[in-house]
């Protein structure tokens, strides 16, 4: 099953072109200027909330300290053509998060605490109906009740850096680009989907015993290693988040990045370069003999770059352009042996719809010719066949409403080789994604 977002359906929308690192740009939503721990699945909705103040309870909270977020995403969709039968579902995720500024708390200057929870509810559009892996809704995923995070951040050295402790996700922090956040589909949002297939120790909505530092040796790089307890058994629904035990085995990630321009006085041009690798400890089986085997590895990259800016600089327009690839090297072992996106994106396309954005997407994921084979021989269960490749190509476009606090995002997806085979009929999947900042 496939965890993602529990709110963030287009950070895009507000980072994408601007001139700051998108994972901690200040209009991605109206607390991240103030939020060093910001998490991917956090509700990133642009300046206003639908609810105001909250009766003034919101201005209570961050005169003491601590900025709450509460979003709502709804992922309505259905398959009217393709797939393994017809239907209509929509998986919903309401999601509360607080940070609290030591500085201000405690004076611990640099330091501050993150916790987020989330309720989800609703069914999976793809495994009751299309059949596909790559599913096309990505809200669903752990569809309960849930702490996803409890971590304690601390910034050092002028924010050079960065240390993590606590309860975390690794693709909060890893394999990241704004851009992919402006896509539904589970291919995309918001993290490439290959990991999530090959590494069974990688935490993705939901928390993981994890530490990490961050090292930004000049403003346009950083260095970044995690190591996470890798057990698989502490995100069952049963446990809501609440297992702390920590049995391992040890999951640990590594990434670099380059962004060029987004500083001070430099052009609209912004870009950002990730080259990454993960060890995973876990036991998997060996395709033919169907012998255990431990530890498990891969690398990626991961880029996003304006190509065309709109508007005067800070205006956060621009046509940009975005691609992944993660490969994993064990196809005895691994299921997935290659995985790619590439898309474009534009935001603020018209001059009088500024925070609109319009995106197109494509995904596509070779399975391994060892599992095809296995499946092929009845060693695996799998399609006649074998499993081969799956596909999908996204569009979609994200309308804001007063002022980010609410967006409706009408979508369609076409599903090639649903499930990787050619036994299930390509799929049309129309929908709307719903998203409210209260």
């Amino acid at each position: 099953m496939r965890s993602r977002l529990l709110a963030l359906a287009l950070i895009f929308s507000a980072s994408a072109a601007s001139a700051q690192d998108p994972a901690h740009s200040s209009s991605a939503g109206d607390t991240t200027s103030t939020d060093p721990t910001r998490r991917v699945f956090q509700l990133g909705l642009p300046a206003d909330h639908m609810l105001g103040d909250w009766g003034g309870l919101r201005q209570t909270l961050e005169n003491a300290g601590i900025t709450a977020n509460l979003g709502l995403v709804t992922d309505l969709a259905g398959n009217p053509s393709g797939g393994r039968s017809k239907g209509v579902t929509a998986p919903t995720s309401v999601g509360l998060s607080l940070l609290a500024d030591l500085d201000q708390i405690a004076g611990i200057s640099g330091g501050s605490l993150f916790m987020s929870t989330s309720e989800r509810w609703g069914r999976s559009l793809s495994a009751d109906y299309v059949g596909n892996v790559f599913s096309a809704q990505q809200i669903y995923g752990f569809q309960t009740w849930r702490l996803i995070d409890l971590s304690y951040q601390q910034q050092l050295f002028d924010d050079r850096l960065e240390l993590r402790l606590g309860r975390f996700a690794a693709t909060d922090d890893f394999m990241f680009s704004a851009y992919s956040c402006g896509l539904v589909s589970n291919a995309f949002c918001g993290n490439p989907f290959g990991i999530l297939i090959d590494a069974p120790g990688i935490s993705a909505y939901t928390g993981a015993w994890g530490a990490l530092a961050k090292v930004k040796p000049t403003p346009r790089s950083y260095i970044m290693g995690a190591v996470y307890n890798g057990d698989p058994d502490v995100r069952a629904d049963e446990h809501h988040g609440l297992d702390f035990s920590m049995h391992g085995p040890a999951f640990a990630m590594a990434e670099v990045g380059y962004q060029i321009n987004g500083q001070p006085g430099d052009s609209q041009f912004l870009g950002n370069y990730k080259l990454g690798a993960w060890y995973d400890g876990n036991r998997l089986t060996e395709f033919q003999s169907g012998d255990p085997v431990h530890g498990s590895w891969g690398f990626y990259g991961i880029f996003d770059q304006v190509i065309v800016p709109f508007g005067a600089p800070g205006s956060n327009r621009g046509l940009g352009v975005f691609g992944s690839l993660t490969l994993a090297p064990s196809p005895n072992k691994q299921p997935l042996s290659a995985f790619f996106t590439a898309g474009i994106s534009a935001r603020g396309f018209f001059d009088s719809r500024p925070r609109d954005a319009i995106s197109l997407g494509f995904a596509y994921g070779r399975f391994s010719d060892d599992l095809r084979q296995a499946q092929r021989e009845g060693q695996l269960p799998g399609p006649i066949g074998g499993q081969g490749r799956e596909g999908v190509l996204e569009a979609t476009y994200r309308i804001d409403v007063r002022n980010g606090a609410m967006f409706v995002q009408p979508d369609i997806q076409y599903i090639m080789h649903p499930g990787g085979t050619d036994a299930v009929k390509n799929a049309v999947v129309v929908g709307a994604q719903l998203g409210i900042n209260f």
